[in-house]
Parts: structure tokens; sequence; C-alpha cells
């Protein structure tokens, strides 16, 4: 049986939360009999289980069977990390370099110093009329402006140094990442043919790794134009296995949970089993035994830590391809993407919709008094929005995070766009008295009424929801009663939330007023009345 290794790369992957799916593919011509073809370097992560392989071309072969094995290396097999240890060694050589030129001003620098100091020298020559008072003024003015320069030159130095120490560093944690995503083992892959026919062969390798995952994050821009959706997906993957330029499929299945059904255990009562008396127990096993520790808990698992996000980048690719497939979701994206093995994530864009919001305010004024912008929004896509983080934007303007819960095609969904000063809102106690009418009575009536005063200073007409609310009775002999609402409220919920649904025109100003009354015996003591 004939050996040889195969050269495959990652062609096409689908990515779901919690594992991905790879597919490599590589081709060479082969020779009637048994080959034994090796797809090496594969990812420590790799489920050995989930490996397949299937083929075409002109050769006539037959599928024999798929192995896999772990394959050991003195070093750590990766391109990148050679080239970080190279680059590292460079900066290394550089730093000794510039060391070695430090040392060659400060001694210089001395010589300057010595030279400097020999000032009962000059002072001789001066009175010995060896040396002119032009020559010595010369002497002093060289070493003056040659010690500037050795410091100008010293400083230079100790920036560049500094500055290495800091890519030193960088390129040291880069390659620390590396070293530890891929270890010194690799899968190998032997996949067993039987050519009946020479001719070209094209291998695809499909096998499952974990340590890659993808969660969805929007961008959300609201505009003159509507409402711009920007879907994204988040891909992260630490399998030490580079995906350059592969085909990318997100997929919302967690294959680890759609191959069981939960079963519920009888739920089963029985009762206590009767205490044995005190004197009994003390007699048995003395008073260190009369209360019995409660056994520890079995250890569990700690969870693997999740990856910290990092500094993202963006792909700009057109929209994905939408499809169902039982319970799950797929996006198959049109580009290519680049996707490094060492857990930093790439953003992939999924769509790019624009979505008509319907804009209202809505106000609390007993809570807080202001108004809010809330957009309803229905989703017109083909696109399912799964839950996920969202960075709200009005323009250019930043106005926060948010997150958004799963939204269906057709479904509905809201977002709160902050506070509006210019629609202003106050609400007053207009009026609290107790009914005169019942004062020789065992019973007591208090008449509450209060005002909201709304005014619209923006410069078109404006839907406002306002809320507010009238006290709910949580016993048989305290009676709560609406009175009056002016205008009247459009719906009262059975807890006695009160709405008003209203439009304001340019400039506008309107008043709500509502009366209730709350009664209840003279002799009970109310809590909750103001």
């Amino acid at each position: 049986m004939t050996t040889q290794a195969i050269p495959t790369q990652v062609t096409a992957v689908t990515v779901f939360p919690d594992r991905a799916r790879v597919t490599r593919s590589g081709g060479l011509p082969l020779q009637p009999g048994l080959q034994r073809l090796e797809v090496t370097t594969l990812p420590l992560g790799l489920l050995p289980d989930s490996v397949r392989a299937g083929g075409r071309g002109t050769a006539r072969a037959k599928l024999l069977g798929v192995a896999t094995r772990l394959e050991h290396f003195v070093d750590t097999p990766v391109e990148a990390a050679r080239a970080l240890e190279r680059r590292i060694e460079e900066a290394e050589d550089a730093d000794t370099a510039l060391l070695g030129q430090i040392a060659v001003v400060e001694k210089e620098q001395k010589y300057l110093d010595a030279l400097a100091a020999q000032s009962e020298v000059f002072a001789r020559g001066l009175a010995l009329r060896d040396r002119t008072p032009d020559q010595q003024s010369a002497i002093f003015d060289f070493v003056s402006r040659r010690s500037q320069r050795l410091q100008a030159e010293q400083a230079a130095f100790n920036k560049q140094r500094r500055d290495l120490a800091k890519a030193l560093d960088r390129l040291r944690r880069e390659l620390k990442t590396i070293q530890s995503a891929r270890p010194k083992q690799r899968y190998v892959a032997v996949v067993e043919l039987e050519v009946e026919a020479a001719g070209d062969f094209e291998l695809e390798l499909t096998y499952v790794v974990t340590g890659a995952n993808w969660q969805p994050l929007y961008d959300l821009r609201l505009g003159a134009a509507g409402l711009d959706l920007s879907y994204l997906g988040q891909v992260t993957q630490n399998t030490g296995e580079d995906w350059p330029g592969a085909k990318l499929t997100l997929s919302t299945a967690r294959p680890s949970l759609t191959l069981t059904i939960p079963e519920l255990d009888p739920w089963y009562l029985r009762p206590r089993p009767p205490l044995a008396p005190v004197a009994a127990r003390a007699k048995a096993g003395g008073p260190q035994q009369m209360v019995a520790a409660a056994p520890a808990p079995a250890a569990r698992p700690a969870a693997e830590a999740a990856p910290q996000p990092q500094a993202m980048e963006h792909f700009a690719v057109d929209d994905a391809v939408v499809s169902a497939a039982g319970a799950s979701l797929t996006y198959a994206l049109p580009g290519a993407a680049d996707v490094p093995g060492n857990g930093e994530p790439r953003k992939v864009t999924i769509a790019s919709l624009r979505l008509v919001p319907e804009l209202t305010y809505i106000t609390a004024p007993k809570l807080e008094a202001l108004c809010y912008r809330r957009a309803e929004i229905k989703n017109t896509s083909a696109y399912s929005f799964l839950a996920g983080p969202a960075q709200l934007f009005e323009g250019d303007e930043y106005l926060g995070a948010t997150a958004l819960e799963f939204v269906a095609p057709g479904q509905t969904f809201e977002l709160v766009l902050g506070a509006d000063e210019r629609l202003r809102v106050e609400r007053e106690l207009a009026a609290r008295d107790v009914d005169k009418a019942f004062i020789l009575g065992d019973r007591r009536r208090i008449r509450y009424a209060y005002t909201i005063t709304l005014e619209n200073l923006r410069d078109t007409p404006q839907a406002v929801v306002v809320l507010d609310q009238i006290p709910v009775a949580r016993d048989e002999q305290i009676k709560v009663k609406l009175d009056a609402a002016d205008p009247k409220p459009a719906e009262q919920s059975e807890l006695n939330i009160l709405e008003w649904k209203l439009t304001l025109d340019r400039g506008a100003k309107q008043t709500l007023r509502f009366d209730f009354t709350v009664e209840h015996p003279r002799a009970m003591d109310v809590i909750g009345l103001i």
C-alpha cells in the first residue's frame, strides 16, 4: 500500500453556537492499487468520530476506510509562530545594537567631561600665553556643542529602546497566544482507497471541531429614511487552525442538544422519618455524634472560561442566504472570510436591512417628568433576529447599548430611543379632601384629583402615550373608584393602569385630569395612601 500526504486547505466552514464543521479539499494524481492518503496538522480540538471523507475526479476509486491518529512535533508546526520567533530575535538583536551605541555615547561623554574639568590647565596656558582667549573659547564651545549632541543621541537611542520593548512585549504575547492555541500535537486523518483506474482525485474531508462559536450582533441606525439594521455575526475560534478565505455558513443548531429529548424522573413524596430520642442518640454515639455533619456536595467541573472579546474587524459582504432546516436556521455568506485560529473575533455581515419604524412618545409622569421616544418596528425581512446585543445610533450620534430578543419574520419589536426635552410633561396633585358626608358614619372616603400637562415644542405633530394609575384594593372592605377622567383613558387595566393615546399638534399644550375616591372603614389603618 502506497502512503502519501495530500495537501489540503480549508474551503468551507459551518459555525454553530458551540462548535464548527470544517471542510478541507485537496487533489493529486493517483495510480492503480491500494493508496493511503494522509491529511496532516489537523487541530487538536477535532472530534475523531466526526471525520468523514469523500471525493471525485477522473480516477476510479473506492473508499475503504477513514481513521485518525495523534502526531507529536518537536516544534509548534505553524508558520506564523516561526515568523513571530524570527521577528522577536530581530528585535532583540536591534536592542543589543542600541545598547552598544549608548555605551559608545556614554564613553565619549566621559572624555568630554574629563576635558572640561581641566580648568587649571587652561588657566595656566593663558597665564603663560601658550593659548589665546579665542583658542580657549573655541575649546569650551566644542565641548558644549558636542555634549548637547551626545545627549540628544542618547535620548533618541533610549526612545528607540522603549519602542522596541513595547514591540517585543506585544510579539511575545502574540507568540504565547499562538503556542497555547497550537500545541505540539496534531491529528492526522488517514484515508484508505482502492484505485481501480489512474487519474486525478479531489479529496474532500469534513470534521467537527470544538473551540469555535458565533453570536449575533446588531448595529441599529435611525435616520430620516427609516431604521438601518446591520445584522452581524461575530465568529470566534481558538482551534489553532486558521480559516483563510473560507466560505462561511452560520447555523443556529446546537448539535450537542438537538439529539436528546429531556425526560422527567418520578417525583416521589414520602413521610419524614421520625427522629431518634436525644438520649438514645447520645448513648449510641456520644455527644460528638449527636448532630451528623452534612456530606459535602460533589465537586462539579468548572465551565471553561469564555474568550474575552477583543478588537473586531468588519467584513463588508453581501446579504447571506437564509434557509431553515428543521428547528434551526442557517445563513450562508456569499463571500469568503479569514478567521484566525487564535481566538481573535471576526465580524461578518449577515444582512443589511432597512425597516420602517413607527415613532411614538411614552411618559409615566408619576415616576419621571420625561417623555421617552419609542420605535415600534415590524420585521418585514425573511431573517429571524436572534437574541443578542445591539448598538443604537441616531444619525452619527451614539445613543447607547441595548439588546434584541428573538424576533421572527413578521413580528414587531420595540426600541427605546431616549428622552426628548422638546416634549414637556408635568404632573400635579389638584385635590385631596375627605368627603364630609361620611364624617359621622363608620366609613371614610377620600377624593383625589391629579392633572397632567403636556406641551409639544417640536416642529411636527407627535403621538404621545400617557400612563398613570389609581390604587388597587387588596381588601374587600376597601373600595377604589375612578370617578372622572378628562379626556377618558383609552384603556384601564385590571391593575388600574390608565393609558391615554394623544396626538399633540406643533406647539400645542393639553391638560389631562382624573379623579378617584378611596373608601374604607374609619377604624382601618390603610397602607399606601398619600
